[in-house]
């Protein structure tokens, strides 16, 4: 699995010359109103594929974590 950060993200969408960091320390409020709306409308089109994908992601990180506790519980025994 690989790590997985937004900001990795933003760094991707938004071209290089563009310092997102800055404005959003500038700009706290409308940085989150604006990333707010932006989830708001990939829901509306996006909404039962984002279930599945975050679903998937989150089954995925839970059995990562369960076999690692089983792993750290079978060592120290």
């Amino acid at each position: 699995m690989t790590d997985w950060r937004a900001d990795t993200l933003v760094d991707e969408l938004l071209p290089a010359e563009v310092d997102w960091q800055h404005w959003v320390r500038k700009y706290p409020l409308a940085a989150l109103s604006l990333a707010a709306l932006g989830g708001y409308l990939l829901a509306r089109s996006r909404g039962p594929e984002l279930i599945d994908t975050i679903g998937a992601r989150a089954a995925d990180a839970v059995s990562q974590n369960v076999d690692h506790l089983i792993e750290t519980r079978t060592q120290s025994v």
